[in-house]
């Protein structure tokens, strides 16, 4: 994981690497692979979207909101690419060569970040 994109919060930290490795493996896979490792992407992103949503539930944080709107969003948008490449696989290839890096990336920076400095000033005081 890009040094830019620690987060410094040890559990958050680990379930993104746990996404760049699963990532790593279905960029680089056979066809044959791919969606059993697409699969396995969806059901990686649901487990930690839950765990960093029941964080948010528990430490209420202020910006729940929104948090839960961007997981709802990329992961709605990652069974449809899926459902697509059942059908056409190269729609697949394309979502993970093209796009699903940078959402992630962007989530990371954009989103996760605030929950971030949210739960170190907790620790602060």
């Amino acid at each position: 994981m890009s040094t830019n994109l620690k987060l410094n919060i040890p559990e958050m930290d680990s379930k993104h690497d746990e996404f760049i490795e699963i990532f790593e493996s279905i960029r680089t896979c056979t066809d044959e692979n791919f969606m059993p490792l697409f699969e396995k992407m969806i059901a990686h992103t649901k487990e930690h979207f839950a765990f960093e949503e029941a964080i948010m539930r528990q430490q209420a944080f202020y910006g729940i909101q929104e948090h839960l709107d961007e997981h709802s969003a990329l992961l709605n948008e990652m069974i449809y690419f899926y459902e697509k490449a059942k059908r056409i696989p190269a729609f697949g290839r394309s979502y993970i060569n093209d796009y699903a890096y940078g959402k992630f990336e962007r989530h990371v920076i954009n989103i996760d970040s605030q929950l971030a400095m949210f739960l170190k000033g907790l620790t602060e005081t």
